[in-house]
């Protein structure tokens, strides 16, 4: 057992039921002991370790809540920026087969999608201001850029999500199997649906399927056979 479990241990005893598994010195041993490693698991609070007990009950294949409990629990520690609740790293267990890991948001790809209709709405209100106000007083190109950058963000964004990409979200990832890196998309394209609440993609390294759950990012390979 390493060191990290040792502490969760005694953080969970003492959380869940009030009973110190070490005294204070040594566990004040320990966490000067982990902070000098590094470990994230020094500084654990209620909801971190109620996290992580649910984690250790599920994988001995008796859950201590339920997945809509969970997924909640998660999304409040991923809210917080917890490091605890967001597993970069494949996890594999030998009982099952089954590969686990988080993906992320991808912020800067999801942004790329308003691009397009951004691009199209600058050049159709820089065309109709030279059309319209140029005859009536000389504005600088960049002062009419300028006026228009609120109107252009916010339309571009609405009409993005409401009619070329409803409801769009992509993440990546490491495969859970071979860590090779996947993205997904999720979210509908100009009326076709696409993935919704789970996506099944195929790893592009190892051809392994990988299911990813919209809400969590919570990605996972299938049993095997």
């Amino acid at each position: 057992m390493t060191l990290s479990w040792i502490s969760v241990l005694c953080l969970q005893s003492y959380y869940t039921s009030g009973r110190q598994i070490l005294d204070d010195a040594e566990f004040d041993t320990l966490k000067e002991d982990l902070s000098w490693n590094g470990s994230p698991v020094v500084a654990l609070n209620r909801e971190e370790t109620r996290f992580l007990n649910a984690l250790q009950a599920y994988n001995k294949g008796e859950p201590s809540m339920s997945d809509s409990e969970f997924d909640v629990l998660k999304t409040k520690l991923k809210e917080e920026k917890s490091p605890i609740a967001v597993s970069t790293d494949p996890k594999c267990y030998i009982d099952s087969g089954i590969c686990r890991v988080t993906f992320q948001k991808d912020n800067f790809r999801n942004n790329l999608l308003y691009l397009p209709l951004g691009a199209i709405f600058t050049v159709v209100w820089l065309g109709l201001g030279f059309e319209f106000i140029e005859p009536l007083i000389r504005l600088n190109p960049i002062v009419l850029l300028g006026l228009g950058a609120y109107p252009i963000y916010k339309y571009s964004i609405e009409f993005t999500d409401k009619f070329i990409f409803p409801n769009n979200s992509i993440a990546y990832g490491p495969c859970p199997s071979c860590e090779a890196e996947n993205r997904v998309y999720f979210g509908d394209i100009l009326g076709v649906e696409g993935y919704n609440e789970v996506a099944e993609i195929k790893c592009k390294n190892c051809k392994a399927v990988i299911e990813v759950q919209q809400k969590t990012l919570r990605a996972s390979s299938l049993p095997k056979a």
